[in-house]
């Protein structure tokens, strides 16, 4: 489940930073810039003139690009729509666009034509038509389409769903993991912040797993059982080394040291020796 959230949230991210509109970004301006240049160049040649030249682009809004000539000239509609699908194909985008073709004296559009995405023309009037001399200016206008703008939302909505997926994974995860250490400790005896599990042979401290001996085990059940109470020596050598047959007083002093030191972590708990008597499992 954590799987799928990251997936959604990488997915529409990446989509999100892939389908923004290049306008915004300089390296976009820029690769206008060359392809309006383009354009005049080519739409000059094509009307016979190899000499004047094409006047630096105007960006004259956030998605919107002009460019101006030198001199006059005409062109045909059919040829100026090719030329501006080629230029725009080599360089930058499949962005839908409209481009009006402007009288330099009236300001009036005498000649516009709009392509879809995917280059699917979706309104290209007047073609075969060619236009007369005169001072013209072409603009490119990208446009932002309704159901682009949906999309985004699609996608904003795709990653919200996939952070919102990852947020509960990891609660859930998380109570999972506090669940799986409530039971664990189920069964065990307190020592302190210790916990204790003779049929197990360990000790719990906090994060840590302290793995006991046989006799280190019996040792702490005696003591834990009688916490904070002195524990005779004989007792402990009965109960622990019996069936041993062979009874060394020696090892009960080595197992005790041994403890001493697995239960060293929480100051509030001590194994003392009692002069004379024995030991006692003393908590704070």
């Amino acid at each position: 489940m954590g799987l799928l959230g990251v997936s959604a949230l990488f997915f529409s991210g990446m989509s999100i930073l892939l389908d923004r509109n290049f306008p915004n970004d300089r390296k976009g301006e820029g690769e206008a810039a060359i392809a309006m240049r383009q354009i005049g160049h080519v739409l000059l040649l094509q009307s016979g003139d190899s000499t004047s030249r094409v006047l630096p682009v105007k960006k004259m809004s956030e998605s919107t690009f002009q460019i101006a000539f030198q001199s006059q000239f005409t062109f045909v509609p059919d040829s100026l729509v090719k030329i501006v699908r080629t230029s725009l194909s080599e360089s930058i985008t499949n962005r839908p666009y409209i481009v009006n073709v402007y009288d330099c004296h009236t300001n009036e559009v005498v000649y516009g034509f709009q392509i879809g995405r995917q280059q699917t023309t979706t309104l290209v009037p007047c073609l075969g038509r060619e236009q007369a001399l005169g001072c013209y200016t072409i603009q490119l206008t990208f446009l932002n389409e309704a159901k682009e703008g949906t999309n985004q939302y699609y996608l904003y909505v795709l990653a919200l769903v996939g952070f919102g997926v990852i947020v509960v994974s990891g609660r859930s995860v998380l109570k999972q993991r506090n669940l799986q250490t409530i039971e664990s400790l189920e069964g065990g005896s307190k020592i302190g912040t210790y916990y204790f599990f003779s049929d197990r042979r360990i000790l719990l401290y906090k994060r840590q797993r302290i793995v006991l001996s046989e006799k280190e085990t019996k040792l702490l059940k005696i003591f834990a059982a009688q916490l904070n109470q002195p524990v005779m020596r004989e007792q402990l050598l009965k109960e622990v080394w019996e069936d041993e047959g062979v009874i060394v007083g020696r090892s009960l002093d080595v197992f005790v040291s041994k403890l001493r030191k697995k239960l060293k972590q929480d100051s509030t708990v001590q194994l003392i020796n009692i002069h004379g008597v024995g030991y006692s499992l003393k908590v704070s």
